[in-house]
Order: structure tokens, then sequence, then C-alpha cells
């Protein structure tokens, strides 16, 4: 029999020891300090800033988590590893395996990168679908586990070779996009002029950038040392952090 949950404190603290989780790990996918967690659950407050995101690494109905009322658990959960809805409009595919939270929606936008000399997209680019991951398989790619700032678009071109073959489906993190902080020897995409290009990027003592092909054809894809001041318009727009490549 489940203990009195009248408020939103007992909700979460119930929730989080059924999971079986910290109150550190429950900060961590919430984008929180562990003493946020501390502090909600000593307190009978009836809402937080942090409710929603909540709701999502519980795998609870935010009405529920709110006001404790009505259904306590998500439609959606226990899925399995890629499943496709055939009720929905548009395709629906859910990665990383069956999961305890609930499934964290990414769209997925007709948007490429050109692994090549540039591509021009759209000023609004048409959403094809949304792509649901679990949270564990963005904890384990150390990715945000609410899924702000991802999204799922396409490369083009075959500059980078094997390592992203043209039409692969690319999940990027848009929140890593500081020109002046980046990681070398990570691929991340730019936008050139107006043109998005898709190219493993370095950093160079003398603050430039050298942009490098993973094709082994030089003569076609020669390495490329610019800065900010080479474009009218240059800018980091997200890092690729993970690739789905037809088979």
């Amino acid at each position: 029999m489940e203990p009195s949950l009248d408020t939103l404190a007992k909700r979460v603290k119930f929730m989080r020891s059924e999971r079986g989780l910290t109150q550190a790990q429950l900060g961590e996918m919430i984008g929180a300090d562990q003493s946020v967690i501390g502090n909600l659950e000593r307190r009978d407050g009836k809402s937080s800033s942090y409710t929603e995101a909540l709701a999502r690494a519980l795998g609870v109905n935010l009405s529920w988590l709110i006001s404790g009322s009505g259904d306590k658990q998500v439609e959606n959960e226990n899925k399995h590893d890629i499943e496709h809805n055939d009720d929905k409009q548009s395709d629906y595919v859910v990665i990383g395996g069956k999961s305890d939270y609930a499934l964290v929606d990414v769209p997925y936008k007709d948007l490429k990168a050109s692994c090549g000399g540039g591509y021009v997209n759209l000023e609004h680019p048409e959403q094809k679908g949304m792509i649901a991951f679990t949270v564990e398989f963005l904890r384990e790619n150390d990715l945000p586990v609410d899924g702000k700032g991802l999204l799922l678009m396409h490369a083009c071109g075959d500059s980078m070779g094997y390592t992203i073959p043209h039409g692969t489906l690319m999940l990027v993190n848009t929140n890593e996009s500081e020109y002046d902080n980046f990681i070398s020897n990570k691929i991340y995409v730019f936008n050139a002029d107006g043109e998005s290009i898709c190219k493993r990027a370095f950093k160079n003592l003398d603050g430039t950038v050298t942009l490098v092909s993973d094709n082994a054809d030089k003569v076609r894809y020669p390495d490329q040392i610019v800065n900010k001041n080479k474009f009218y318009d240059f800018s980091m727009e997200a890092r690729v952090r993970y690739t789905f490549s037809k088979l």
C-alpha cells in the first residue's frame, strides 16, 4: 500500500525511492544540484520550477506530480528498442531500449549539413517528425536528459568519408556552439555565409580553426584554416554527438 502522497515533496521522494535513484542522480537528470532535490523533499511547496523536468525524469504524469490526482503513469513507458507508430501521421521512432522514465522527444527537421562544399537550408525548415530517446541513452552519451538543444538532421556529400557517409542521420547538440570554447578533434556543424557545413575542427594557437574532412582525398577536400573574419558570417551551430547510418 502506498503511503500518503498529499504533497509534491512526498510524491517526488516516493517516486525517487521507487526508481532507485539517489538525490544526486535525480538532480543530474534534471540539470540541478543535489541540494535542489533535498530542499524540495524537505518542504511542502505546491510547485517547483523543476516540476516538469521531474515528471519526465521520474516517468510520471505532470498533472499527477503537481496535484496527486489522476493517472500516475505515463502512457508511453516501456517501449521497445526501436518502434514505429503507424497511428501517427509521420514515423515516431523510439531509441534506447526499455526505460523506467518518460521518453524524451527530439525534433527531426528537414535540415542538411554538407560534408563537402556547403548546403543552403530553408529559412524555416519543415519538421519531419519526432524521434524519442530514453533518458538512459541520453545520460550514457552525456547529452541533456530533457532533450533541450538536441536536433536531428541529415548529412550530405562524402567529404567526411566513412565517418559520416552521405545521407547519415545526425543527432546534434546546439548547446555546444561556442566558437571560442570548443573541443579540438570533434565534429561540428558550422554556418559559413548561409551555408551549412559539417567538419572536424582543430584549434590553432593563433586563434584560427582548421576544418578537416575525414575523406582521405585531400586533393578534393583539403584542410581549411578559417577564422571569424574570413567570412561575412561564420558561426558554430552544433556539435555532432551521434550518427545513425543506413546499412
